[in-house]
């Protein structure tokens, strides 16, 4: 049924007549997509290629000619586009990859000069002072004793007469607050 239309629609002529376009659009496109998707792992990225495929194959219907199957052709153009996205998505990310590498790089060159180290920390030690001083009282004062005095959450919960669940979430705001001040430096902790 499918090769009849394709055929009509190309002996017909009919470069501009968005029917024959939209009928092999609409017949074509879920069983392009459930290929696509199978390679692609978004939805999004999987409707695009087939959109993308079966745009291409209505601009070429002049010019292929296909005698055999022509839709072992239009699945195998899907899996050809499907294969070229990854291999672009491949590359893409290869170079993001280098990038981080480089930037870990730098990062660990910068700590392995001791000057550098010492410029780092310092900048570090006044980011975590400015911090803790920014800190609500109650909450400064529980985390100065838990992380500076190192009490354990039942010392300080006696000594504050607060429950240790209050100790953990002063605590936990606490530590939430040096996330976000510290957020530039974090990559360099975890290299």
């Amino acid at each position: 049924m499918e090769l009849d239309y394709l055929y009509n629609a190309k002996s017909r002529n009919s470069s501009n007549n968005v029917d024959d376009f939209n009928v092999i659009y609409n017949f074509f496109k879920p069983k392009l997509f459930i290929i696509a998707n199978s390679y692609i792992p978004s939805k999004e990225d999987a409707e695009e290629i087939v959109h993308d495929v079966l745009i291409k194959l209505w601009e070429k219907r002049e010019k292929v000619d296909i005698k055999s199957n022509y839709t072992a052709y239009i699945y195998k153009m899907t899996r050809n586009a499907c294969l070229d996205y990854l291999r672009a998505r491949k590359n893409r990310l290869s170079k993001e990859i280098v990038s981080d590498q480089q930037e870990y790089w730098l990062n660990y060159s910068a700590l392995s000069d001791e000057t550098a180290s010492t410029i780092i920390i310092e900048e570090l030690q006044n980011l975590v002072d400015n911090a803790i001083s920014e800190l609500p009282e109650k909450c400064r004062k529980v985390f100065i004793k838990s992380r500076i005095d190192g009490l354990g959450h039942k010392e300080i919960s006696k000594e504050f007469k607060i429950s240790p669940k209050t100790v953990e979430n002063h605590i936990t705001r606490a530590l939430k607050e040096f996330r976000v001040v510290l957020r530039e430096y974090l990559p360099i902790f975890f290299f």
